[in-house]
């Protein structure tokens, strides 16, 4: 699916502490990372290494550089991970001759490697960079006397600014549904480019790009939900009567505000004037024939007195 390939540049800074013994140079400044592919298990990863086998130390002592990501080719969806810092430190010592005396030559070793700005432990250096990503929630209820809530309604899906050919899930929805006098098997994806419908019935949501995972929806894109008949009742959407439609914009789930639709259909009418009873469906056809066939027994004793 084409929703699960990443392609995205990272670039890193490595800054050199100010109080080193002295100014290094061909030190790398820069180092450019690029991830692409198709996580596995929603991770995918890529390591660089630092050359430091032509930078020179015009002074012995030991050397602190401080490494952090600085940029990223799409920040809307795959922002820098500016929370961690680590600390590269190299060891400058005058090499010894066999005699133990310096011999004017300088080594340097990567003695600590590389360590954590929190902790101080030694780690490798790893940014852990997380998709900006939201899953969409749309919601049906019905409300009113005349309401069935055994009725589905349907209503159209769009997303703008995916790919064509991105997929994503939809979970929610019953596998088959009566609409329009025909049983209609819903389709469990979102293919983007072409026209997509969910049912759904009183009390039931579905969820579009399943939460927590690479399928949801990228950030910043927009999403229009469309109902197309609501078959007499008066339709509510987000709790504004007279809509059929609502457009919005995928935002970032990880702050805990929702993509969300909540659709209602409302159908009310007049009750008769008469004895107010509360049954069950069908029943009240059953009560007709009862009270007729009583009616007739009874006619029929009057007679053959």
């Amino acid at each position: 699916m084409a929703n699960n390939i990443v392609n995205n540049d990272y670039t890193y800074t490595i800054t050199p502490d100010p109080n080193n013994p002295a100014i290094v140079k061909e030190m790398p400044e820069e180092i450019d990372l690029t991830l692409a592919g198709v996580p596995d298990d929603g991770v995918i990863s890529a390591l660089a290494d630092i050359n430091i086998s032509n930078v020179e130390f015009p002074a012995l002592g030991d050397y602190k550089f401080i490494i952090r990501e600085s940029a990223s080719s799409d920040q809307i969806n795959f922002p820098v991970n500016n929370e961690h810092e680590y600390y590269m430190y190299v060891s400058v010592r005058n090499k010894l001759g066999t005699n133990g005396r310096p011999t004017g030559e300088y080594i340097a070793t990567l003695s600590s490697q590389v360590r954590d700005h929190d902790t101080g432990d030694k780690v490798e250096a790893t940014f852990n960079n997380h998709a900006r990503r939201g899953h969409i929630t749309i919601k049906n209820e019905v409300s009113g006397n005349l309401a069935n809530t055994e009725d589905y309604f349907k209503y159209k899906v769009d997303i703008i600014g995916a790919i064509s050919g991105d997929v994503f899930t939809v979970e929610g929805q019953d596998s088959s549904v009566s609409y329009g006098g025909e049983t209609i098997t819903p389709n469990s994806k979102i293919f983007v480019g072409q026209d997509n419908y969910i049912y759904l019935k009183h009390g039931q949501e579905v969820t579009i790009g399943k939460n927590g995972n690479e399928n949801e929806l990228p950030f910043g894109i927009k999403y229009v939900l469309t109902e197309v008949d609501a078959n007499g009742y008066v339709q509510y959407v987000d709790g504004v009567e007279g809509n059929v439609s609502r457009e919005k914009i995928v935002i970032d789930g990880s702050t805990g505000e929702e993509n969300r639709v909540e659709f209602l259909n409302h159908k009310e009418g007049n009750i008769l004037t008469g004895v107010l009873l509360t049954i069950w469906p069908y029943a009240l056809a059953l009560g007709i024939v009862v009270s007729l066939i009583i009616a007739k027994l009874i006619s029929k004793k009057k007679q053959k007195n």
